[in-house]
């Protein structure tokens, strides 16, 4: 398939830079387009109006990780270099950004300048200015971060007050597992008092954990190929407990729907089923991701997502197409630029597809 059926115009503009709450606006205030599937409808909404769209019985799969900082300062000679990390690997190395002008090479070791015992290997150059490194202690890095790191990516460029003032509201309510780089950010438009009023209407909430990384560097996640089957993802890492994976299970098993809040969430989902027959009861586990979802894939688990409004030719908006059908989801895109008013990427507005 053409990754330019997938291309359309986006104004910067439409891409706030800030979450709502540092907007003055409530979390669930944002605006909502909901996609059917079966008929092949389009409904503009409001967010609160997803409890009319859930029902009793449904599963509604939440990802409780949040962001770190991602920067810190490591001693080069007499210099400092700024250390940004996009993601781990499964040989546990990890994938690290370096501003340019600073020259690094092989087997180049650099030690932090908060933690002597915290180190750096460069193991391998990468494209867009990216390395593959080694740090001396995966613990010691997310404890270093935790206390003395900044943010500074091309991803999201935070407000380094509010980062530091108000880290609560680049997170999800629900959010308890530190450990991503960038925002599982499906989750941030639900307040306390929008999950108390869902389960109220009898819909069971499961969390899984999956640590978003180096998928959300635009250079990842946008599709540079011609054709989207040539595109790749990077490795995330996830965790789904014994609780929450015999919650899923049973609902499959009882035909009951699973509703996905994220693509972090419906990656990790269909990673459990990816070598399953339909309906095969699905295992705890943790492990490695390395799912890129485009259309042809076959579903075994997830019947609804709930979804932010993505960037042209990205590997999120061709992972809504798999799931809703290229023609409804690039119409729905079409409508919603035609209208105007819309926010787009980590802090906008979001799609509910049943």
């Amino acid at each position: 398939m053409k990754t330019e059926e997938f291309q359309f115009k986006l104004d910067a503009r439409t891409m706030p830079a800030d979450p709502v709450e540092l907007r003055g606006k409530s979390r669930d205030s944002g605006k909502m387009i909901i996609l059917d599937r079966s008929a092949a409808t389009i409904e503009h909404s409001e967010f609160p109006s997803i409890c009319d769209h859930l029902q009793s019985g449904d599963l509604l799969v939440l990802n409780d990780s949040y962001m770190l900082s991602n920067t810190l300062s490591f001693r080069h000679g007499e210099e400092l270099v700024k250390i940004t990390l996009y993601g781990h690997e499964p040989d546990e190395s990890s994938i690290v950004f370096i501003a340019s002008g600073h020259k690094m090479s092989l087997g180049l070791t650099l030690t932090s300048s908060d933690d002597d015992q915290l180190t750096c290997v460069f193991i391998a150059p990468l494209p867009d200015q990216l390395w593959q490194v080694k740090f001396s202690s995966a613990e010691r890095l997310m404890e270093t971060l935790d206390k003395f790191g900044l943010r500074c990516d091309e991803t999201i460029h935070l407000n380094p007050t509010y980062w530091r003032t108000a880290p609560e509201a680049y997170r999800s309510v629900y959010a308890k597992k530190p450990g991503s780089l960038e925002i599982p950010s499906a989750g941030l438009h639900f307040s306390s008092e929008l999950l108390a009023r869902i389960a109220d209407k009898g819909v069971e909430i499961a969390n899984i954990t999956l640590h978003v990384g180096a998928t959300e560097i635009l250079a990842v996640r946008h599709i540079s190929e011609e054709e989207i089957e040539n595109h790749k993802v990077r490795s995330e890492y996830f965790e789904v407990s014994a609780e929450s994976a015999a919650q899923i299970s049973k609902a499959m098993d009882e035909n009951r729907r699973v509703v996905a809040v994220g693509t972090t969430v419906m990656r990790t989902l269909e990673s459990l089923a990816l070598h399953n027959s339909p309906k095969v009861t699905v295992q705890a586990q943790a492990g490695w991701t390395d799912l890129y979802i485009y259309p042809g894939f076959q579903f075994k688990v997830v019947n609804a997502l709930l979804t932010n409004l993505h960037r042209p030719r990205s590997s999120h908006i061709v992972l809504t197409a798999a799931f809703a059908g290229k023609d409804l989801v690039m119409r729905s895109y079409a409508e919603i630029l035609d209208r105007g008013g819309y926010e787009f990427d980590m802090f906008g507005d979001s799609m509910l597809i049943v």
